[in-house]
């Protein structure tokens, strides 16, 4: 596979799974009756020093200094996995690897939120990130695994 395969590959890969973690969060915000509002609140905690969510006013600048920030990293985060998934077309151990990879992304988010405030716990339930991140891994592997054909019973099997 080549390099500009890959990044490609990781490039969509990241902006699918950045994607599915807007379209969650922006149905959380829907429901709780706030539209943006975890963006807004992520990036005033981030780049502003907010410490309340009550002084929070969702603004346009806050969602793009926010998506900004998440695609960038998604971004990133999927180059790694393609290639990754680059060297499973060699060998398939590799997964493990891979595996292990989406369990440390879903706990360096948990640790960045708590990083930034652990008041944002109060606000921004630690499920709803577990469940974002949760689709967008589920997202970002079926894209991976369709396009390197590997099925299931690999997964399963390649520790042995």
């Amino acid at each position: 596979m080549g390099r500009k395969r890959v990044l490609v590959e990781g490039i969509v890969v990241g902006l699918a799974g950045a994607a599915a973690v807007a379209i969650w969060f922006l149905l959380y915000d829907l429901a709780e009756g706030v539209p943006f509002r975890t963006p807004a609140l992520l990036a005033a905690a981030l780049f502003h020093g907010l410490r309340d969510a009550g002084a929070l006013t969702v603004t346009p600048g806050l969602v793009f200094e926010y998506s900004l920030v998440h695609g960038m990293a998604f971004i990133l985060f999927g180059l790694g996995t393609a290639g990754l998934f680059a060297l499973v077309d060699r060998d398939r151990r590799v997964l493990f690897g891979v595996f292990m990879l989406f369990c440390c992304f879903e706990v360096f988010a948990l640790a960045m939120i708590m990083t930034l405030g652990a008041w944002l716990f109060h606000t921004l339930p630690p499920w709803t990130i577990i469940g974002g991140n949760l689709v967008a891994g589920l997202i970002m592997m079926a894209i991976l695994f369709r396009d390197h054909s590997v099925s299931l019973g690999e997964v399963l099997t390649s520790v042995e």
